[in-house]
């Protein structure tokens, strides 16, 4: 009985080991490879355009010639004359108005030491009137004494109010030049941000295109001065026919599957499908897809090169 068991197990695991193959080979003989047209194209594509309007004074030689570029870098930079008298100005004044606050700390110093010596000066003579009044209480002075008595004492809380006031103002001029100051590091700062805009530097390590720059041309903000992108991160744009969609595992049109960019030099790039869209051209009836290259091979590749795509089945990645 148990022999009977153990032979039955070992014809179904053969059965479903055979299947298992047969299903394989079937999938590999039902996979249909097709050959697609491409062109290359860089996906990280940035346009440098000049911030503002000029005259070119400088431009980077060697970028100029190799069309290579790193992060920082100075490509261009207009006429700065005017920019730079500016700035001076600017620093100039700024100056000026620390000094200015400096002058209103001073003054202030100088506003409260008066009120010091005003306030000490009243404090004697306020003394000075109590001994007149008790003197002419007593009948030792006449009335005459009593009023000059009390008119200096007058005269010295004026002086106390008047030197209040002019501390007041002092303070208040202070708060004045203060925003002033504020105002001019403001300004500094603008009129560094209009030298910084006559410069264009490379955003990042790449490759330049259209960059043709001559010294002494004069150029409109927001005109183009080049386009750049990274050689590492190129793709390959071709179309398919929405008849082969309908069977697009079958062929191997998914994202994430791998396929073959053939070069006309026969060089071969390994790429991944990234995207297949899903709405067709009403004229070609042809659906856009994109194949990102390998950073391996993809400096190799050139802009707008025309390329053979093979697709691969998933056994063969």
């Amino acid at each position: 009985m148990d022999l009977d068991i153990m032979s039955k197990l070992k014809v179904f695991c053969l059965v479903l080991f055979f299947s298992f193959l047969s299903t394989i080979v079937f999938s590999q003989d039902n996979f249909q490879s097709v050959s697609l047209a491409g062109t290359v194209f860089a996906n990280n594509e940035t346009g440098l355009s000049y911030q503002t309007g000029g005259c070119i004074a400088k431009v980077s030689s060697q970028s100029l010639m190799t069309e290579k570029t790193y992060q920082g870098q100075i490509l261009v930079e207009l006429d700065d004359r005017n920019a730079v008298l500016a700035l001076k100005t600017a620093q100039a004044r700024l100056l000026d108005l620390e000094a200015s606050v400096e002058d209103s700390d001073f003054a202030i110093e100088v506003s409260k030491a008066e009120v010091g010596r005003v306030e000490e000066e009243f404090q004697f003579v306020e003394r000075e009137f109590e001994r007149t009044k008790v003197l002419f209480q007593r009948g030792l002075v006449n009335e005459t004494t009593l009023e000059a008595a009390e008119r200096r004492k007058l005269e010295a809380i004026f002086s106390v109010q008047r030197s209040k006031e002019a501390l007041r103002r002092s303070v208040s001029l202070k708060a004045r030049t203060l925003i002033a100051l504020d105002i001019g590091k403001l300004e500094l700062e603008a009129r560094q941000i209009d030298l910084d805009e006559l410069i264009i530097r490379a955003p990042h390590d790449g490759i330049l295109i259209d960059f043709e720059p001559n010294i002494g041309d004069c150029v409109s903000q927001g005109s183009l001065a080049a386009k750049i992108y990274v050689p590492d991160e190129k793709s390959v744009e071709t179309f398919i026919f929405v008849e082969q969609l309908l069977n697009s595992e079958k062929i191997g049109v998914v994202v994430g599957n791998f396929v073959n960019v053939i070069r006309t030099n026969g060089q071969i790039c390994r790429g991944i499908f990234s995207l297949v869209g899903t709405e067709a051209d009403l004229e070609s009836q042809n659906v856009k897809a994109t194949i990102d290259l390998d950073a391996s091979c993809a400096p190799l590749m050139f802009l707008n090169e025309a390329v053979r795509i093979e697709t691969l089945s998933e056994n063969k990645q």
